[in-house]
């Protein structure tokens, strides 16, 4: 309870949750003069706010050194694990390993199956937001609407009109599975990736998504492509 309380009692404060955010959709390391200058406070103000996301585990820093001599400073990104709130008390992660150990128990079937509800809970999301049918509505805000899917999973959504259909680049920096990735990661992906392939159907028809890089392989972020012809 003392740990809720605390991070709670963090994340109350207007701009301290606001440079929270960002720092999430960053995918950089960040000083405390660029928190001072995307929010337009002292230094000394942001360096306040760092710490005390730093003291509940929110984010992590480390030293580095400036190339001008002089002590190093610190850099700040988000913290390895996840820290997650529920009232009351949920363990979300514990059900999500037991679920990816029975998958393990049926082999290729199983992660096919788990592959194919993906894809269904996909679907689902976008029925879940349209009022109307999705043939209705112009590129213009199924491109919109992708972008607010996705990033509830992590991603950043880029997307444009080429000749070839709707092209669509998913980035993602801070893979909302991480925790899942050093046991079961070729599971957990093929999942992830099943979701967005999905959403990506529902919204503009048959695609075909593409994996570019993967942070699995030591890269700094996975990139999908997905080309949706016209």
């Amino acid at each position: 309870m003392n740990s809720v309380l605390k991070v709670t009692g963090a994340l109350a404060d207007a701009t301290r949750y606001s440079i929270y955010e960002y720092i999430l959709k960053e995918h950089r390391d960040l000083t405390v003069q660029d928190i001072a200058a995307q929010f337009g406070i002292h230094p000394n103000v942001a360096r306040l706010h760092l710490t005390k996301l730093e003291d509940v585990n929110l984010i992590g820093s480390c030293l580095q050194k400036t190339g001008k001599g002089g002590r190093p400073g610190k850099i700040y990104k988000p913290a390895e694990r996840a820290v997650q709130l529920a009232f009351p008390h949920r363990d979300y992660q514990l059900l999500s390993d037991i679920l990816l150990g029975a998958l393990e128990l049926f082999g290729e079937d199983g992660v096919k199956m788990a592959e194919a509800a993906a894809q269904k809970a996909g679907r689902r999301s976008v029925e879940a937001e349209m009022k109307g049918a999705v043939s209705s509505l112009p590129n213009k805000e199924r491109l919109q609407l992708l972008k607010t899917l996705t990033a509830r999973i992590g991603y950043t959504a880029h997307a444009e009109e080429t000749e070839k259909g709707i092209v669509v680049q998913f980035a993602i920096y801070n893979c909302p599975f991480k925790e899942l990735l050093q046991e079961k990661a070729a599971a957990t992906c093929r999942i992830h990736k099943a979701f967005l392939q999905g959403v990506m159907d529902t919204l503009f028809g048959p695609a075909v998504l593409s994996q570019h890089s993967t942070m699995l392989n030591g890269c700094k972020e996975c990139i999908y492509q997905s080309v949706a012809v016209n």
